[in-house]
Formats: structure tokens, sequence, C-alpha cells
């Protein structure tokens, strides 16, 4: 797995299930965390399965109709649009 959507709730997970099903098409392997469980116990098993990016997508990124993208290894995160979301996944998963 290269992309894990973290798991918010079921209004959030709507939301994402779009476009984890469009990071799919674009040949990037993407797991929607199964329940909601606290965001210590998701961020814990992408660190352990060594889970490259996580997406958030709570309340403001909705309002926003955008992601927040989590870089694991640097603890960097940016707010995309979808496109630009996948487009980012897509080239660090060339590198």
């Amino acid at each position: 797995t290269q992309l894990l959507f973290i798991n918010f709730g079921e209004k959030e997970t709507a939301y994402c299930l779009p476009i984890v099903a469009a990071a799919r098409k674009a040949g990037i392997r993407t797991e929607m965390f199964p329940d909601k469980a606290k965001m210590k116990k998701q961020m814990s098993y992408a660190n352990a399965k060594e889970i490259p990016f996580v997406v958030l997508a709570g309340e403001e990124e909705m309002a926003a109709n955008k992601f927040t993208l989590k870089n694991m290894q640097t603890g960097e995160q940016v707010t995309l649009t979808s496109e630009a979301l996948i487009q980012t996944v897509a080239i660090h998963q060339q590198h």
C-alpha cells in the first residue's frame, strides 16, 4: 500500500471513496482504514506497514473540497485537490 486514507467516520469515508477509486485507477496501491479508530492507531498502522503517504479528510478539507496529504517519512503535510494529490503520489511512486 502506498496511500492510506484515514477513517474519520461515515461522512468522511463517503467523501474519500471516489478518490480512493481514482487513485487505484491511476495505479496507486490505496487503502481506506476499515473503521473509525483513534488517529494514533491509524497512524501506527501506516508506520507498521511502511505506507509512505496518508490522506486526512475532515470537516475543513470537506468544506474546501480538498484533501491533506501527509508524507510519513518527512512529516510534511500539504492540502491539495484530489487531482494534485493523485499526481503527487504518482510522481513519488516512480522514484
